[in-house]
């Protein structure tokens, strides 16, 4: 048996554009979802990076005498971002915030205020600037007694 062409089995050029239309929009959506998905999974690396880093800060903190703990300066960390910076505040009883470290006066001596509670809240901030320019911020806190 003869099988007969017809001349009318196949595709038009027109359903062929529709289908790579259809093709092409689904490529670009799923190209820009793996993209998104980077840069949220460089973003959450970048946080876990932060946190880590004040965790360590955290640390060094829970470790420190009362007194030394007003002049500790923490070390200036070297990640996350192109731009760091760590800084350190003190809750005092009344609510006003106490920038740490103090800085001495001429005699060499700190200092330290009065109402000071025990124990005394620490917040420390970590600042970062990644490569794009967008500013982050994490935050950790803890109390340390006398």
């Amino acid at each position: 048996m003869k099988r007969i062409c017809n001349s009318r089995s196949g595709m038009s050029l027109l359903e062929v554009t529709f289908a790579a239309g259809i093709m092409a929009t689904a490529l670009s959506l799923l190209f820009g979802s793996l993209i998104s998905i980077s840069l949220i999974g460089r973003l959450n690396e970048d946080k876990s990076v932060a946190n880590t880093e004040l965790a360590s800060t955290m640390e060094q903190l829970r470790s420190l005498e009362f007194s030394d703990l007003m002049t500790f300066t923490p070390p200036s960390p070297t990640t996350p971002g192109v731009e760091q910076t760590l800084t350190l505040e003190a809750y005092l009883a009344d609510g006003t915030v106490l920038a740490l470290p103090l800085t001495p006066d001429e005699a060499g001596e700190v200092a330290v205020p009065p109402n000071l509670p025990n124990p005394l809240e620490v917040r420390a901030t970590l600042l970062w600037r990644n490569e794009k320019g967008h500013i982050f911020q994490a935050h950790a806190t803890t109390s340390v007694g006398r």
